[in-house]
C-alpha cells in the first residue's frame, strides 16, 4: 500500500468466504472473522463474526492465541487468509511488538498456521483506514469542537493512547481514494511546554534518558505522570500500578487527579501538533482504551485548552473536528478494510 510499510504473502484471487483479522496490542488481542468483498466501496464496513478477546500474556507467543481462537470456530469456516493489526512497525519479515513479548516471522506464521495469504500491518494503519466504514453513532465530539468530518477530501490523523500510543494519518483525494501513512509518532520526543511538564521531563530523563511521549500518553503514562507528581507536591506515591492510579483519579487523589488532568493537557498539545504537522484540517480520531478517563470533564478541558494552543494557528485548529471513535472493533474493522484493498491488487503488498 502506498505510504504504508506492510509485509503481504498471499493468493491472487478474489475474497474468501470470511478472513481471520486481529487487532492486536501489548495487553489485548482481538480476533473475529471479516466478510467484505475484495472490491469494495472504501467506505463500506466488514461484517464481524466470533469476536473473541485474549489477554496477551495469557499466551506464550501470537501462534499459540491464533491457535486458541480458531478452536473456536466450526470447521467449515476457518478461514485461509488472515490480516493482522499489531502495535509495531512493520519493516521486514520479523516483527517484534513494542509493548509485549510477542515476535514472530510472518512467513513462519503463515505456514504454522495454514494460510494461504497472510497481510501483516501496524494497528493505527488500521484505525486509520477504518475511518471512512465509520458511522455517526461510531463517533462522539470532543468537547466544543467543530462541526462533524464531512467526508471531504484531504488529510486526517488517528492516534490515542492505549498500552502505548499509536499514531497514522489517511489521505483522501477529490476521486475518493485513499491511503494511509503508518507512522511511529508515538515515540517522538517529549516537548515541555510549561514548568511542570519541564519538572516532569526531568523526573523522567533521571529514569529513562531519553522521553518520548508514549512515556506519559500510554498506559505506563498514568504511574509516570502520578510519581512525578507525587514527588512534586511533597506526597508519598501509594499507588503502584496505571489502573490503581486511573481509579484513584476518579476518586479525587491529589497527585494522581494531577497526573490525569497533566496527560490529557499532553495528549491535546500532541493531537494539536500532529495536526499541524499532517496539514490534517479534516480532523483528528482519537482512538485507545484510556480514552474514556480523559475525555470527560475536567481532563476534557485541558485536552481542549492544550489542542488549541497553537499560536498564530489557533483560529485554523478552533475549526478542525476533533472527534472520539467509540467503536470497540475499530482496529478488525480496519484490518478488513486493508484486506479487502489488498486481494483487490491481487494479494500483492
Amino acid at each position: 500500500m502506498r505510504g504504508m510499510s506492510d509485509r503481504a504473502y498471499g493468493p491472487n484471487g478474489a475474497a474468501q468466504a470470511g478472513w481471520l483479522v486481529a487487532d492486536i496490542g501489548g495487553t489485548n488481542a482481538r480476533f473475529a472473522l471479516a466478510r467484505l468483498p475484495a472490491v469494495a466501496s472504501v467506505a463500506q464496513k466488514a461484517e464481524l463474526a466470533h469476536a473473541c478477546t485474549l489477554r496477551v500474556r495469557d499466551h506464550a507467543t501470537l501462534q499459540q492465541a491464533i491457535e486458541h481462537f480458531l478452536s473456536t470456530v466450526p470447521t467449515t469456516e476457518r478461514p485461509g487468509v488472515a490480516i493482522l493489526a499489531v502495535a509495531s512497525a512493520v519493516t521486514d519479515d520479523a516483527v517484534q511488538f513494542t509493548n509485549s513479548h510477542w515476535s514472530f516471522s510472518i512467513t513462519a506464521l503463515q505456514r504454522e498456521i495454514g494460510l494461504q495469504g497472510l497481510l501483516v500491518v501496524n494497528d493505527f494503519a488500521a484505525a486509520a483506514r477504518a475511518v471512512p466504514t465509520l458511522d455517526r453513532v461510531d463517533l462522539r465530539p470532543v468537547g466544543a469542537c467543530a462541526q462533524r468530518d464531512g467526508g471531504d477530501a484531504g488529510m486526517r490523523v488517528v492516534l490515542g493512547p492505549g498500552t502505548g500510543l499509536g499514531m497514522a494519518a489517511l489521505k483522501q483525494d477529490a476521486a475518493g481514494n485513499i491511503s494511509v501513512i503508518e507512522t511511529e509518532g508515538g515515540h517522538i520526543s517529549l516537548a515541555p511546554r510549561n514548568a511542570e511538564e519541564f519538572f516532569i521531563l526531568d523526573f523522567l530523563m533521571q529514569r529513562f534518558g531519553r522521553v518520548s511521549y508514549e512515556r506519559v500518553l500510554g498506559g505506563e503514562g498514568w504511574l509516570n505522570l502520578y510519581q512525578a507528581w507525587s514527588l512534586k507536591l511533597g506526597l508519598k506515591a501509594r499507588f503502584e500500578t496505571p489502573e490503581q492510579v486511573s481509579e484513584a483519579a476518579r476518586s479525587g487523589d491529589l497527585a494522581a487527579r494531577a497526573a490525569m488532568n497533566t496527560m490529557a493537557s499532553i495528549l491535546g498539545a500532541f493531537a494539536g501538533d500532529a495536526v499541524l504537522m499532517y496539514g490534517a484540517w479534516q480532523g483528528v480520531y482519537l482512538a485507545g482504551g484510556l480514552l474514556m478517563h480523559l475525555l470527560d470533564g475536567e481532563s476534557a478541558e485541558a485536552f481542549r485548552v492544550s489542542f488549541l494552543d497553537k499560536g498564530r494557528f489557533s483560529g485554523l485548529l478552533k475549526q478542525t473536528p476533533v472527534l472520539h471513535i467509540v467503536n470497540p472493533d475499530l482496529g478488525n474493522l480496519g484490518a478488513a478494510a486493508l484486506g479487502a484493498d489488498w486481494l483487490a491488487r491481487g494479494g500483492t503488498g
